[in-house]
């Protein structure tokens, strides 16, 4: 008897069923239990890499100075007062820092004696560390500071603990506090926010008897290790060629003629952090003869404007943080051109006169006041290169 084309088409379909529900079957049957192995071994891997970030956040987090003491604290919020003996000291967060002996380096910058400067060491920028220049220490100078000291630190036998420190052992006593700026309702915001808050670090083991770790709890500051791949620290390239800059500007510059200084090169490849260095060299050696301008030409990450800016600015105080700290710490610009777009590359001809605007500007400024022999340090863009 014959079978209808219907009968036979349903027929076989009811086979390929049959033999997609076995096959279908024995696949599940033989990768069944590869699950249940790749979810041990996941489990087992994040483990792992669960317990090496524990090691290294421990590495990171309890580490102590070798030499550096802190003698005391006083005032509330608190100033902690750190006899400084080790070569460098990092501190990530916000700060306040004060050297009483004027031995201690911050990026390039010597801080004056007995004058609080703000440090902002957010995980967005390589942090930069605290750096000890000079271990000469004679009991003339340190009893020349003696009225000083005790002006700044109001406990007065903590005041002649430090000094004595500081005659015997040689160092620098500096003054740490909380920055006043954390305060602000949008650092608190920053804080509680689900992604940005790990940029604050504020969760602490507290160890009974261990000044270090009261000083991180007390100041919301983490001290980590510091080495040339977690901070900023110079290399021999960087120093020598900042040297052969600042002593070809000190030498060669006449009133009428800046020595002009062009940052570029490709992205990543460290133009800010040399800027910032050069900038903070640079500013030691400010008077009533020479002078810092920096130019902004950056439109894109500007360092003392919103973005899509171009720029100058006369520089007087050092450059201790990201771009947003600088608006802080830095009077307003000079002179400000709105070029309107993150990138010259759709409009290079206008950017260029915007630059040449700018030039002009600072020409006709400088004729009204006093002349020095001017620095100018122009920062420009990664892809320009």
């Amino acid at each position: 008897m014959k079978r209808s084309s219907s009968s036979i088409d349903q027929e076989l379909t009811n086979n390929d069923d049959k033999l997609y529900q076995e096959s279908r079957t024995k696949m599940v049957r033989r990768s069944s239990p590869r699950p249940e192995y790749n979810d041990e071994k996941q489990k087992e891997s994040n483990e792992q890499a669960t317990a090496l970030d524990q090691r290294v956040c421990d590495k990171t987090s309890y580490r102590l100075p070798r030499y550096s003491l802190i003698l005391g604290s006083f005032s509330e919020p608190p100033t902690y007062v750190i006899h400084f003996l080790d070569s460098h000291l990092t501190f990530l967060q916000s700060f306040q820092i004060c050297s009483l002996f004027g031995r201690v380096r911050i990026h390039g910058y010597t801080l004056h004696p007995s004058t609080f400067y703000s440090v902002y060491n957010y995980r967005t920028n390589s942090p930069v560390s605290i750096e000890f220049i000079n271990s000469n220490t004679t009991t003339t100078t340190t009893t020349t500071f003696l009225p000083d000291i005790k002006s700044f630190i109001s406990d007065i036998q903590l005041a002649d603990n430090a000094l004595f420190n500081v005659q015997q052992k040689g160092g620098d006593i500096i003054l740490i506090r909380k920055e006043s700026n954390n305060d602000l309702s949008f650092i608190n915001i920053m804080r509680e926010h689900q992604t940005y808050k790990n940029w604050f670090l504020e969760s602490y083991n507290l160890f009974e008897q261990d000044k270090w770790k009261q000083l991180e709890q007390n100041l919301h500051i983490r001290l980590i290790e510091t080495t040339d791949q977690i901070a900023v620290i110079p290399r021999e390239v960087y120093i020598s060629t900042v040297d052969h800059i600042i002593n070809r500007w000190l030498n060669e510059t006449l009133e009428d003629l800046p020595f002009v200084v062009l940052i570029c090169g490709e992205k990543d490849m460290g133009k800010s952090t040399f800027i910032r260095y050069l900038t903070n060299r640079a500013l030691n050696h400010i008077n009533s003869t020479f002078s810092l301008t920096y130019f902004d030409c950056d439109i894109g990450q500007c360092e003392f404007s919103i973005g899509g800016c171009l720029s100058y600015i006369n520089l007087d105080s050092p450059l201790l943080g990201p771009p947003c700290s600088h608006i802080k710490s830095n009077p307003k610009s000079d002179r400000l051109l709105y070029y309107g777009l993150v990138s010259p590359q759709t409009s290079p001809v206008r950017y260029l006169q915007y630059v040449n605007k700018l030039r002009q500007l600072w020409n006709i400024d400088q004729k009204k006041t006093n002349q020095k022999r001017s620095l100018i340090l122009i920062n420009t863009m990664g892809w320009g290169t």
